[in-house]
Order: C-alpha cells, then sequence, then structure tokens
C-alpha cells in the first residue's frame, strides 16, 4: 500500500510533497496515515492555518463525527487517536472532501510510494514524474 500527498500555500504554489510505502492495510488505513503525515510535514514546517483536502470521505467523515466511547473499536483507532491528537495542537486545521479527479497529484504521488516500503520521501520541490498531474489539479 502507498500513500502520498502535496503540501501547497494559500496561493496553491507546491511547498512540499510526501511519499511512503507500507506492507499492510487497506485504502482507508493509507488516507489516514497521508492525513497523518502531511499534518506532520506541515507542524514541522511552521504552518499554522492548514486546510486538509481528502478524496475519501470515510476519512474526512472519521474527523468531522462527534466522537464516541466506542471510537477506540475501530480497526484503524491508533491512527485515527494520533491524528485527532494533532488536529488538538495550537492551530487551525479544517479537513474537507474534494473529488478524486483533482486530486491526481496525491494519488500518483501515492503510487509511487509503493515501490518505497518502510521510509518517507519528501520532494522540496515537484519531482518531474508528476509535472502533469500538478498541472491538471491546478486547472481543477
Amino acid at each position: 500500500m502507498g500513500m502520498g500527498g502535496v503540501i501547497r500555500d494559500w496561493a496553491g504554489m507546491w511547498r512540499g510533497g510526501f511519499s511512503r510505502g507500507a506492507l499492510h492495510g487497506d485504502a482507508l488505513r493509507a488516507e489516514l496515515l497521508a492525513l497523518e503525515e502531511g499534518l506532520l510535514f506541515c507542524w514541522e514546517g511552521g504552518f499554522r492555518k492548514v486546510t486538509c483536502e481528502c478524496d475519501c470521505l470515510g476519512a474526512v467523515t472519521v474527523f468531522h463525527d462527534r466522537p464516541t466511547d466506542r471510537d477506540y473499536l475501530h480497526k484503524h483507532y491508533d491512527v485515527i487517536r494520533r491524528v485527532q491528537q494533532m488536529l488538538a495542537r495550537d492551530w487551525i486545521v479544517y479537513v474537507s472532501h474534494i473529488p478524486r479527479d483533482i486530486n491526481s497529484v496525491a494519488h500518483t504521488l501515492a503510487n509511487w510510494g509503493v515501490r518505497n516500503l518502510g521510509y518517507n520521501v519528501f520532494w522540496r520541490s515537484p519531482p518531474d514524474f508528476i509535472l502533469l498531474q500538478l498541472g491538471k489539479d491546478s486547472m481543477s
């Protein structure tokens, strides 16, 4: 399974991108891990007003629903709890759902991550293999 994401500033300009691969998990876990990784990069980069856009409605819904005393039963509770702790930090974070067809950069980075199991890759400038998708997403 691979995960990836892109970090942009308020004007939509590239600030960074990341990919990672893991041996086990499903699509929801990959989306949650990408959200966690993206938030971590934003926090460490000093961003304090962040909008996270995700095309997985299940991942977005997890953070919009009110917490219950049964949350610990979710099969991805470990990741959900870590993201909840990050969201509780002293910053403003909006998590919103977007259509998959305008999120092709993140998917290309995630597909690249499948080949890189066990470690994170961070790009300060866009790698050549996503330039086409970067242009496509920016027109959406």
